[in-house]
C-alpha cells in the first residue's frame, strides 16, 4: 500500500471514530445544553478547559516522542512505552494533586467544586487512555483506538441520558465522564495485554535523560497549545461569568470538533512522517503538499457553510437560549482552516527533529492570545474572545511555515498558489450558491457538497492525480 494510502487508511478508521463520537456529542448537546441551562452548562465548559490545560502536564511529550522512535523500529516498543507508561503514572498523580489544590483555592461554588474535582478523576484515567492510544498509533493499529473513542462516546452519552431521565443535578451529570472513560481505560490495557508484548521498564539513566530531553519539547508545546486554545473560555470565567462562557462555549464546542478530527488525522499522519524522514524524504515532502490541499478544501467549506448558517446551526443543537451568541460561531469557524494547516505543518516539524521550533511558535502564540483575550474579553466579552482565537491560529499558521521554510521540506509557495485560488473560487461558487436558494439548514447541506464537489472539478482543484489516489486506495483497502 502506497504512503498516501497508508495516511487515509488510517486516518479514515479513526474518522469512522470521530463520526460516531460527533453524532453521540451532538446529541449529548442537544440535551445537556438545554437540561443544565447556560449557567450549569457553563460549569461543564469550564471544568473541560480546565482539564484541557492540566492534562497535558500529565504526558510532558514523552508519548509523542516514543510514537516517533518507535514508528521507526517497532522492535523498540516494549521498552520505550513501558517506560514511558511509568513515567505517565507519576507525572499523573503529580499533576492532579496541584489540580485539586487549584481547584479548592478557587471561588467556585459548591456545585461548581464538585463538578471540577469529578472532572480531575476523568483527567487521570484519561492520560492513561491517551498512552494506549500512542502505542496503538505508533504501530498504526488505529482499529484499537477507533473502538476505544466509540466506547468512550456511546457510554457517556447513554450515561447522561439515564441521568436526565432520572432528573440528576449537574454533579450527577459531570460523574457520567469519568464513568465512561474507565471502561475505555479498561478495554485499552485488555488489548495491550492482549495483543502487544510485554510492557518493560528501562530506569537506565541515559535512556530516561533521552526521554526527558527529547520528549519533554513535544510536552511543553502541548502546554502552550492548550493555553492559546483554552484561555479564551478560563479568562472569560473569570471576567464575564458562567452566562457568556456558555455562549462562547457552544460555539468553541463545535470548533473543538474540528480539533479533534485534525488530531485524529494527526494521530495517523505522525508515524507515516517520522518513517518517512528516515526512509524517503521525497515521498515525505509530495505527502505534505497533498494534505496542505486537502485540509484546505475541507477546512474551507466548513467555515463558509458554518458561515452563512450560524444562527440555525446554534438553534438546533442548542435551542433558542443560545442563538444570541450565533455571531461568536460566525467568527470562530475560521479559526478551523488556520488550525489544519498549521497543525499539519507543526506535525511535519515534529516528525523531521523540529520539536523545538514548534514549541518556540507555540509559546509565542499562547503569550500572544493572553494578552489579545484580556484586551478583547474587557471590551467585547465572548465576541472578543472569538476574534482573539481566529488571530492566534493565524499568528501561529505564519509562525509554523517560517520555521519550515528554513528546512528542505518548505512549502513551494509557488505551486500553492493556483491550488489555494481555485480551492477559494469553489467555495465562492459554492457560498453564492447557498445564499441565493436560501435553502433550510438540513436541504442545504445536501446542496452545498453536491456544488462544492462539481465546482472543486470545474476549478481544477481535484484533478486526476487526486481522483487517482482514492480509486488506488479503494483497490488497496479492498486487499
Amino acid at each position: 500500500m502506497n504512503v498516501t494510502s497508508r495516511v487515509i487508511k488510517n486516518s479514515s478508521l479513526l474518522l469512522f471514530a470521530s463520526v460516531i463520537n460527533n453524532v453521540m456529542t451532538f446529541i449529548l448537546t442537544l440535551f445537556t445544553a438545554r437540561y443544565l441551562g447556560t449557567y450549569n452548562f457553563g460549569l461543564i465548559s469550564s471544568a473541560t478547559s480546565l482539564v484541557g490545560v492540566f492534562g497535558i502536564f500529565c504526558d510532558l511529550g514523552f508519548a509523542t516522542y516514543a510514537i516517533r522512535e518507535v514508528s521507526r523500529n517497532k522492535d523498540l516498543t516494549g521498552v520505550y512505552f513501558g517506560t514511558v507508561f511509568l513515567l505517565r503514572v507519576i507525572s499523573s498523580i503529580l499533576t492532579c494533586i496541584v489540580y485539586v489544590i487549584f481547584i479548592f483555592f478557587s471561588n467556585f461554588s459548591t456545585d461548581g467544586t464538585n463538578v471540577m474535582i469529578i472532572f480531575g478523576i476523568y483527567m487521570l484515567f484519561n492520560s492513561f487512555v491517551l498512552c494506549y492510544y500512542s502505542l496503538f498509533q505508533s504501530n498504526e493499529k488505529m482499529e484499537y483506538q477507533t473502538i476505544g473513542n466509540v466506547i468512550y462516546s456511546v457510554s457517556v452519552l447513554l450515561i447522561i441520558l439515564l441521568i436526565i431521565f432520572r432528573s440528576g443535578n449537574v454533579t450527577i451529570v459531570a460523574a457520567a465522564y469519568p464513568i465512561a472513560i474507565i471502561l475505555s481505560f479498561i478495554y485499552c490495557s485488555y488489548i495491550t495485554i492482549k495483543k502487544y508484548p510485554r510492557l518493560s521498564v528501562c530506569l537506565e539513566k541515559s535512556f530516561i535523560k533521552q526521554i526527558l530531553i527529547k520528549g519533554i519539547p513535544f510536552g511543553i508545546t502541548s502546554v502552550f497549545t492548550s493555553i492559546y486554545f483554552w484561555i479564551a473560555l478560563i479568562i472569560l470565567t473569570y471576567m464575564a461569568g458562567s452566562v457568556s462562557v456558555g455562549l462562547f462555549s457552544s460555539s468553541q464546542k463545535l470548533l473543538l470538533v474540528l480539533s479533534a478530527i485534525f488530531y485524529l488525522i494527526s494521530n495517523a499522519i505522525f508515524p507515516v512522517m517520522s518513517e518517512l524522514f528516515t526512509t524517503d524524504k521525497n515521498a515525505l515532502v509530495d505527502l505534505y503538499h497533498k494534505l496542505m490541499k486537502y485540509l484546505l478544501i475541507v477546512g474551507m467549506a466548513i467555515a463558509v457553510g458554518t458561515s452563512i448558517y450560524s444562527k440555525e446551526i446554534i438553534g438546533i443543537i442548542y435551542g433558542s437560549e443560545y442563538v444570541v451568541g450565533a455571531h461568536a460561531l460566525t467568527i470562530l469557524i475560521w479559526a478551523g482552516i488556520f488550525m489544519f494547516l498549521s497543525g499539519l505543518t507543526s506535525t511535519l516539524l515534529g516528525a523531521i527533529n523540529k520539536q523545538v521550533s514548534v514549541t518556540k511558535n507555540a509559546a509565542i502564540g499562547a503569550i500572544f492570545s493572553i494578552i489579545l483575550n484580556l484586551i478583547l474579553i474587557y471590551y467585547l466579552s465572548y465576541i472578543g474572545a472569538s476574534i482573539s482565537t481566529v488571530s492566534t491560529e493565524f499568528l501561529i499558521l505564519v509562525l509554523m511555515l517560517y520555521a519550515l521554510s528554513k528546512t528542505e521540506f518548505k512549502l513551494n509557495l509557488k505551486k500553492s498558489v493556483l491550488p489555494c485560488i481555485q480551492v477559494i473560487l469553489a467555495n465562492i461558487i459554492m457560498g453564492v450558491v447557498l445564499l441565493y436558494l436560501n435553502l433550510p439548514f438540513i436541504f442545504a447541506i445536501v446542496v452545498a457538497v453536491i456544488v462544492y464537489i462539481v465546482a472543486l472539478i470545474v476549478t481544477g482543484a481535484i484533478n486526476r492525480n487526486d481522483i487517482s489516489i482514492v480509486l488506488n486506495f479503494i483497490k488497496d483497502f479492498k486487499k
